[in-house]
């Protein structure tokens, strides 16, 4: 009986997978001895790893753990989700290390990337490798907030542009107004608005998660009483770039979030390509659970105990 073509295509697939990875053979030496070309044995590696004839694991503490990254991606129904143990305990420098490559690896040369507060985005921010992106455009998404002003929106602007050598705009506005009147003034500034605007276009947003307990929201003394209160009665577990969420991942229906200068957070889901979000420690397991149900991200950054609490 005759070999049918099909049969061949998969035979050569399999030869061209053993050459490669396990007698590492170059892909023109491999065209040489099938008789193909090189874009050809190409098209063979690729569908070797397609089909599950070839599959790769890497030993490196920034892998992730597939299977509950799996679990998660399902449960949340969430495109992106890295897993990563701590190589020392509380210690998180690899989750930034691999949030900082995942950035480098999706930027494109003209994209906008829309930059919230907060620690863990600076974090992440100091692993940026240096890259010359001048096409690029990066924007705060929210405005100024608390006394240390490595968090602050427009630092983590700065730095990340300085990284990318890219451009940047700057958000001279305060996170949070005192009242809606004040917010309506700065809202109708013609550069405020053009960086809003801007920011919910984005292709890439990062945002920061902050949890209840810990929030620097609360100690930064931007909430009233009457805020509070609300926040008690909505059941708000933290805030996702300066918006407090509730426990099922709603953005709260309170006067502090009415208060923001910011861009829309839905409207940033709806118009960028990745959202992602940086968020680590037990103690966040909570707000990231509203994070994920929210379904404003598409992307999340944490360590594993946090992922097993999810």
């Amino acid at each position: 009986m005759r070999t049918q073509p099909d049969e061949i295509s998969v035979r050569k697939m399999n030869l061209a997978a053993e050459m490669y990875y396990l007698y590492d053979m170059s892909q023109k030496e491999i065209a040489d001895r099938l008789s193909v070309s090189r874009p050809w044995v190409s098209k063979l590696l690729k569908r070797a790893k397609e089909t599950g004839v070839v599959r790769i694991e890497i030993n490196s503490p920034l892998a992730g753990n597939p299977e509950i990254e799996s679990r998660i991606r399902a449960q949340y129904h969430i495109n992106n989700i890295t897993v990563i143990k701590p190589l020392v305990e509380h210690d998180y420098t690899n989750i930034s290390v691999a949030a900082a490559g995942y950035l480098i690896s999706h930027v494109k040369n003209t994209d906008v990337i829309g930059v919230s507060w907060g620690m863990s985005i600076a974090h992440m921010i100091e692993h940026v490798v240096d890259m010359n992106l001048p096409g690029v455009n990066i924007v705060p998404i929210v405005g100024g907030a608390g006394s240390d002003a490595e968090c602050l929106s427009n630092t983590n602007v700065t730095n990340l542009s300085g990284a990318l050598g890219a451009e940047c705009m700057l958000l001279h506005a305060n996170a949070c107004c005192s009242d809606m009147e004040e917010r309506r003034i700065l809202m109708s500034n013609q550069r405020v608005k053009e960086i809003i605007d801007l920011g919910e276009k984005a292709d890439i947003a990062l945002l920061g998660i902050g949890d209840l307990e810990n929030s620097r929201i609360l100690s930064g003394q931007y909430v009233s009483d009457t805020d509070l209160q609300q926040i008690r009665d909505q059941e708000v577990v933290g805030d996702i770039a300066f918006r407090f969420l509730t426990k099922d991942g709603e953005i709260a229906d309170i006067d502090f979030n009415k208060r923001v200068i910011g861009c829309d957070l839905k409207k940033i889901s709806l118009n960028a390509r990745e959202v992602i979000a940086i968020a680590y420690g037990t103690e966040k397991a909570e707000v990231i659970k509203a994070a994920l149900k929210s379904g404003l991200i598409t992307t999340l950054f944490t360590d594993l105990d946090t992922a097993e609490l999810l």
